[in-house]
């Protein structure tokens, strides 16, 4: 079975382009760049405001065949002016009128996924608080992006160091969904991260059984650094295979082995497998992408050949 049957391969041109964060003009080149990748056939990344910048995008996009999945930008995650869990009631507002803005964005590309994450976590005294002023920002964010056919996707991200954030152990993550859903949100899911496994003190067959339940409709790969002395130490997103790195090639296939087990990668369809990470250190943003993806769609191969496939 060819990688490109079952996987529709992605990665982010933001990350692959690390100061897109903080620069607009940087953004809009690195999206304008990694258009021109071959053997990509999706982007994890948001749009620019800029409505100029922001149309060429996805002109871009649509001109390349390039299917967006729409990854909203960190603001909601640090407790600033667009903190969804923020004390200020006003705060909040604007956070969801944000959110709701980059989901316009999103339908303006053809999205049809749109990844959110958890608010800052302030301690178990507040939690339970903090939960359901996420659960507020949440439920209405899962309206907005269901006008436009687009579903939500929650990322389970570290509670208890880095990040620290409120979601979390990917299982609070799945009850979280599975509440949503209750209450009408059908187009509310859950995406798994490979980097943030480790970070999480979880396995990747832990994450796949709680996650497919409540349905998994993305999955972002990557590597992690738990050695405190390398730069890529914690929540930095590294290339596979990076030195001092968690993951490398037989990692892959065991990965790609407990997706193809667990239902998510199956015969039929193309699932979402997209790499989220930086270059590797002194080598081009190109080349680095092109040798991750043949690294990737070599371990997917001894993964479908032992699985019979």
């Amino acid at each position: 079975m060819k990688f490109e049957q079952m996987v529709r391969f992605g990665f982010s041109p933001t990350m692959l382009f690390p100061k897109s964060f903080e620069d607009p003009l940087v953004h809009f080149t690195a999206i304008q760049l990694a258009c021109r990748y071959p053997n990509y056939k999706a982007f994890e990344t948001f749009l620019p405001e800029d409505g100029p910048m922001r149309a060429a995008c996805v002109r871009e996009i649509r001109a390349a065949g390039i299917e967006m999945h729409y990854n909203s930008p960190g603001v909601f995650q640090v407790d600033g002016p667009l903190n969804p869990g923020s004390d200020d009631p006003a705060v909040r507002e604007a956070a969801l009128r944000c959110a709701k803005m980059h989901v316009d964005f999103a339908a303006e590309c053809g999205s049809t996924l749109f990844v959110t994450t958890g608010c800052p976590d302030k301690g178990e005294e507040k939690r339970e608080e903090l939960m359901k002023r996420y659960f507020d920002f949440f439920m209405p964010l899962a309206e907005h992006t269901a006008q436009y056919g687009i579903d939500l996707l929650l990322e389970p991200i570290e509670r208890h160091r880095f990040k620290r954030l409120i979601l979390g152990p990917t299982e609070d993550c799945a009850a979280f969904i599975a509440r949503a859903q209750q209450a009408g949100a059908a187009n509310a899911h859950l995406m798994l991260d490979t980097a943030h496994l480790p970070l999480m003190e979880e396995t990747m067959e832990s994450a796949l059984a709680a996650s497919m339940p409540v349905g998994l409709g993305l999955i972002h790969m990557g590597d992690a650094v738990l050695e405190e002395r390398s730069p890529f130490y914690g929540h930095t997103h590294p290339p596979v295979g990076v030195q001092g790195g968690t993951f490398d090639r037989t990692d892959l296939v065991e990965q790609f082995g407990a997706m193809i087990r667990c239902g998510y990668l199956t015969p039929g369809r193309r699932a979402n497998v997209s790499l989220e990470v930086r270059p590797y250190p002194g080598v081009s943003e190109a080349t680095s992408i092109q040798a991750m993806y043949e690294k990737c769609a070599d371990a997917f191969a001894e993964a479908a050949e032992r699985a019979g496939l």
